[in-house]
């Protein structure tokens, strides 16, 4: 599993670093609303298998909401994408108001699933567009990377006591404690060496909230799958699961780095 993993990291990392420093902007945006677009539907597979209708209207709401985050950053439009997302959830709940339990359930697994995967990944594509955005970028992938690594190594060599067996059977504390220092050392040391972002202790400070983010984000995509009966969102990346499965760790402290840097530039 690790060799897979690696092997998966080898080709896909120096793509990304592409990606974030020399692809244009509308081949930027374009992965990032592919990837939003897989992670719904891997979202409505789990959460509504068997409900091609709805798992077509979670695509479609959060897909919406993506768009009109690339379109607008005033928000106008996004607001009227959650709108319209929100009008698509509950239309659908009319459709199937033949048993009215499972209808009104399901509008709710369409909001959540179009919200969390239509609303804060596309953050990527405001945060690129700031002052020092693709640097941005890089740091909080390689913090969030830098996490995850650590927290593999130190849960591996050091786990012990469960972080939250009924949610993710396999976390440690220590694991944990060994996510925030690899989101530490990785994040201040590209910082200092190569991005100059952030002061030495504002990097490090940022890095320990990234990586907290993080784990949280990893920790309700645990909760989303147990809760559907789901080892892994989907098979798309060997080693590493689904689209989501990659994902969960980043979204949170993607949207945390945009608005901190954006209200810090205001």
């Amino acid at each position: 599993m690790l060799s897979t993993r690696l092997a998966t990291a080898a080709v896909a990392i120096p793509i990304l670093i592409w990606l974030i420093f020399g692809a244009p902007a509308w081949l930027f945006n374009l992965v990032v609303l592919l990837i939003t677009f897989i992670s719904l539907r891997e979202f409505a597979a789990m959460a509504l298998r068997g409900a091609s209708g709805g798992a077509t209207l979670t695509t479609l709401g959060g897909m919406t909401i993506a768009v009109s985050m690339l379109v607008d950053h005033s928000g106008a439009a996004v607001s009227a994408g959650i709108v319209i997302c929100l009008a698509i959830a509950l239309l659908g709940t009319l459709a199937t108001a033949r048993d009215m339990g499972k209808s009104v359930a399901g509008a709710g697994q369409i909001l959540l699933g179009a919200l969390y995967g239509g609303a804060l990944l596309p953050h990527l594509i405001w945060l690129r567009e700031l002052p020092d955005g693709p640097n941005l970028v890089f740091f909080v992938i390689a913090s969030c990377m830098g996490s995850d690594v650590g927290g593999y190594f130190g849960g591996r060599g050091f786990g012990k006591r469960k972080l939250w067996p009924s949610v993710s059977p396999n976390k440690t504390v220590e694991g944990a404690v060994g996510s925030v220092f690899g989101a530490l050392l990785i994040g201040s040391i590209f910082n200092a060496w190569l991005l100059d972002v952030f002061q030495v202790f504002e990097a490090i400070a940022v890095a320990v909230l990234v990586s907290v983010l993080a784990q949280i984000g990893d920790l309700l995509e645990s909760m989303i799958k147990r809760a559907y009966g789901a080892k892994d969102s989907g098979w798309l990346l060997p080693g590493h699961g689904g689209v989501l499965d990659r994902t969960d760790s980043l979204v949170l402290p993607i949207v945390f780095i945009y608005y901190y840097a954006f209200l810090g530039a205001a």
